[in-house]
C-alpha cells in the first residue's frame, strides 16, 4: 500500500464523512481522494455513499403549462374529442393554442407518438384514438406544483423540462467514505506496499524491507492501439525502396498540367482518337498555362506536323492554344517527358510516383483518382526483352503475385506497347501496367538520341495484389478497425 492510500485510510471513520472533509483531514486534494477511493473500494477496504440533492424551479412558460397543461396534450385532447381524428390546422385553433405554442404542440405530440398522421384532401390529419398516459414531463410538473422534494422527481421528467426549457435545474452530487473491519485492519498494520521495483531500491537494498503490492492477474487489460502508419504508405515506401534499390532515380512534376507535357510532348495528336485513352480534367480558371522554351516547342510540332525518324507524322495543324490547356495530369508520363527534355546522362534510370486523375465509372478497380509508378530506363543498346523483365521483376518480385503475363497492347506514345496483368485471388486477370520503347519521333523531339524502355505501373492495383484486397476503395477506407487490421 503506497503512502497516499494509507492516508486516506487513517483519515477515515466508522461513519460517513463528505470526501471534502476526508481530503482536508489526509492532507490530499479532493480529485487525489476520489481516484484512490475507487482502487480501495474494490479491495474492500472503504465504503461509499453517493447521494444527489438539487433544486428546481418553473420558468414563466413553465409556469404557464403547469397552470394549462402542455401544449401536446392539449392539442391530442381536441383530437380524441373530435373522435379521434381531426385537421392539423382546425385542431389547433380548437385547443387555443398560440402562435409558439403551435410550433411546440405538433412536434412533440408526434415526437411522444401520441398521434399518427395522414393526408387527406391535401390537408394534413391528425389521428389519436384514447388519449395517452401521463407523460414523465407532465409528471414531473404535477410534483413540483405538489412541492415534492428535488430527489422524488420523476429524472426523465426533469430532463424534459429542462431540455425545454421550461424549468431551472441545480444539481448537487455529494459523496461520503468510512472505513471497513478490513481497512482498520490495513491501516492499524502501517505498512507501505510499493508497485514498483526501482533501480534505487535495488542499489540500496530497501527493497527488503518493502512490501510489494499485489496484483490480481485476472484483471482485464483494455485494448491497446499504438499508432502506426498507414499500410498503403507503408506498400508504397517499400516499391520506392526496391526501386532505389536497383538503382533509380525518383523525380517530380505537378499534379497540374498543359497538355503540352500531358499529351504533346508525348506525340499524342490533337484530333486522334487516341487521346481519348488519357480523358482529362480540365481547370475552369486558370484555363491555360505557359510552353516550355520555344526550341522544344518548335520540334514537337514539327513532329506532330512533319514527323521525323522516318515517320511522316500526324500531317495536322498543330495547334499551340491547345497545348497551353491546363488538366489534372493524367498519367505520370508526363514527368518522364519533362526529365528527359532536360537533357540526361546516360545511362539512366528515373521513377516517379504520384497521383493521377481520370473520369471513370468507380468499381472494385478504377477509381478516379489513383496512385502511378512511372518509370523510363535509358541507355544504348535497350531492347523490348529488357523491358519484360523489369516487368516481370515488379510483378513477382516486388509485389509478390502467383501469376503475371505480359501482353501486346498500343499506347500512341510507345512501339512496340505491352500490357501487364497479374492474377487477383478470386477476382481473376487484371491490367496493372502499361508499358512500351518510346517512338522515336517523340524522342527526336525531346533531344534523345537513345532507346528508351517506360512504363506506368497502376499501383494501387498492384498493391491490391501485395496486400491481399479484393477492392481497391479499401486503400481509402475509414473503417477503424479494418485500418487496425492492417
Amino acid at each position: 500500500m503506497n503512502e497516499n492510500e494509507l492516508k486516506l485510510l487513517k483519515a477515515l471513520s466508522e461513519s460517513y464523512k463528505p470526501a471534502e472533509e476526508v481530503a482536508e483531514k489526509a492532507g490530499l486534494a479532493l480529485s487525489a481522494i476520489m481516484s484512490l477511493a475507487q482502487t480501495l473500494e474494490k479491495q474492500g477496504l472503504l465504503e461509499t455513499e453517493r447521494s444527489q440533492t438539487g433544486s428546481v424551479q418553473l420558468t414563466a412558460e413553465g409556469e404557464e403549462y403547469l397552470e394549462n397543461g402542455l401544449p401536446e396534450r392539449r392539442l391530442v385532447q381536441i383530437v380524441v374529442q373530435s373522435g379521434g381524428e381531426d385537421v392539423l390546422e382546425d385542431a389547433m385553433a380548437k385547443a387555443g393554442l398560440s402562435e409558439t405554442e403551435r410550433g411546440i404542440a405538433f412536434p412533440w405530440a408526434k415526437k411522444k407518438g401520441w398521434i399518427a398522421i395522414a393526408r387527406k384532401g391535401g390537408a394534413l390529419a391528425l389521428m389519436c384514438k384514447a388519449s395517452p398516459q401521463e407523460s414523465p414531463a407532465e409528471l414531473a410538473l404535477e410534483q413540483i406544483g405538489e412541492g415534492a422534494e428535488f430527489e422524488k422527481i420523476n429524472p426523465d421528467g426533469l430532463g424534459e423540462l429542462g431540455q425545454r426549457g421550461l424549468a431551472k435545474l441545480q444539481e448537487n452530487k455529494s459523496v461520503s467514505l468510512k472505513i471497513t473491519l478490513k481497512g482498520k485492519q490495513v491501516a492499524g498494520a502501517g505498512r507501505e506496499t510499493i508497485g514498483q521495483l526501482t533501480p534505487e531500491l535495488l542499489r540500496s537494498g530497501a527493497w527488503r524491507e518493502k512490501e510489494f503490492r499485489s496484483y490480481d492477474l485476472r484483471t482485464v487489460s483494455a485494448p491497446m492501439y499504438p499508432g502506426k502508419r498507414h499500410f498503403y504508405e507503408r506498400f508504397l515506401e517499400e516499391v520506392r525502396e526496391a526501386l532505389v534499390g536497383l538503382g533509380f532515380q525518383e523525380a517530380h512534376g505537378p499534379l497540374v498540367e498543359t497538355e503540352f507535357w500531358n499529351m504533346d510532348a508525348l506525340f499524342m495528336a490533337q484530333d486522334h482518337p487516341a487521346r481519348e485513352i488519357h480523358d482529362v480534367f480540365f481547370l475552369k480558371e486558370p484555363s491555360q498555362g505557359q510552353l516550355p522554351e520555344p526550341k522544344l516547342v518548335e520540334r514537337v510540332r514539327r513532329a506532330h506536323e512533319e514527323g521525323g525518324e522516318g515517320s511522316k507524322g500526324w500531317r495536322y495543324k498543330w495547334n499551340a492554344e491547345i497545348a497551353k490547356r491546363l488538366v489534372l495530369r493524367s498519367q505520370t508520363t508526363a514527368v518522364s517527358a519533362r526529365e528527359l527534355a532536360k537533357g540526361l546522362q546516360f545511362p539512366a534510370r528515373l521513377f516517379c510516383i504520384g497521383r493521377v486523375f481520370r473520369p471513370d465509372e468507380i468499381d472494385w478497380k478504377h477509381m478516379i483518382e489513383f496512385n502511378q509508378c512511372e518509370g523510363i530506363v535509358a541507355d544504348e543498346g535497350l531492347t523490348f526483352r529488357e523491358l519484360t523483365g523489369y516487368l516481370k521483376s515488379f510483378a513477382y518480385d516486388v509485389i509478390g503475385a502467383e501469376d503475371a503475363r505480359v501482353v501486346p497492347s498500343y499506347y500512341p506514345f510507345t512501339e512496340p506497347s505491352a500490357d501487364l496483368v497479374v492474377k487477383v485471388p478470386g477476382r481473376g486477370w487484371m491490367e496493372a501496367a502499361g508499358a512500351g520503347m518510346f517512338r522515336p519521333e517523340m524522342l527526336e523531339a525531346l533531344g534523345v538520341e537513345v532507346p528508351v524502355l517506360a512504363w506506368g505501373l497502376g499501383i494501387d492495383r498492384l498493391a491490391m495484389v501485395k496486400l491481399a484486397i479484393e477492392d481497391i476503395r479499401q486503400l481509402h477506407s475509414e473503417d477503424v478497425n479494418f485500418l487496425r487490421s492492417r
